[in-house]
């Protein structure tokens, strides 16, 4: 009687044991999945190739952090901002001034602008590739403390808007102090069509900086 008793037990404990087992097994699988739908899903946003555009700076592969950046819509669209900003801030001054010749100086500055705007887009390019590149002046690697206000390895996403194949987000942490008194920038990033990587098309705050930089 209490052998069969005592078998009747080690079976439950058996089942009980293999329930258990069942159990976590599918804890275990579910975990992970959520884990793996999770990761999927994170590197293919914004965040993620921002994550991966800084590792590459780091790394100094510029190869693969240009991926992440259009240096050349950037490049055009900074250059025309500062261009139009100057050009109507010293086409106000002209307009004040009591100096004789004001139409032809005025006239003088516009024909001078587009060539202004080529110097300034191809400044703009060298310097976005220098910092791509993970050059020490521009990413404060060097050691130098005198230049320690470009160190960019703060910044850090507080806010990202996505709608579609657009994206809006907010980088804070820039190096303090810096020439535009910024703390947080706004950039726009595209989905690179036919790939889960995002870029950097555009910064849309650049006349407003530039104005309140030139005092305009």
């Amino acid at each position: 009687m209490w052998y069969e008793s005592y078998q009747r037990r080690r079976r439950l404990t058996r089942a009980e044991r293999l329930w258990r087992a069942v159990f976590l097994l599918a804890v275990a699988a579910l975990a992970t999945g959520a884990a793996t739908v999770w990761w999927h899903r994170y590197t293919g946003t914004p965040e993620y190739s921002l994550a991966q555009l800084g590792k590459a700076v780091k790394a100094k592969n510029y190869g693969e952090a240009s991926k992440y950046v259009d240096e050349e819509r950037i490049s055009a669209d900074i250059a025309q901002s500062m261009t139009d900003v100057l050009l109507a801030k010293y086409t106000k001054k002209f307009q004040a001034d009591p100096f004789p010749f004001t139409e032809s100086r005025i006239e003088l500055l516009q024909k001078m602008a587009p060539r202004f705007d080529n110097w300034t887009q191809i400044g703009v390019r060298n310097a976005i590739r220098l910092l791509l590149s993970g050059n020490g002046i521009l990413t404060g690697s060097t050691g130098f403390k005198v230049i320690d206000v470009h160190n960019f390895s703060g910044l850090h996403v507080v806010r990202a808007e996505v709608q579609g194949d657009q994206a809006e987000v907010v980088v804070d942490g820039l190096p303090q102090p810096n020439p535009f008194d910024l703390k947080e920038i706004r950039i726009r990033m595209q989905r690179v069509p036919g790939t889960r990587y995002w870029r950097i098309e555009e910064v849309p705050d650049a006349t407003p900086i530039f104005q309140k930089y030139f005092g305009e």
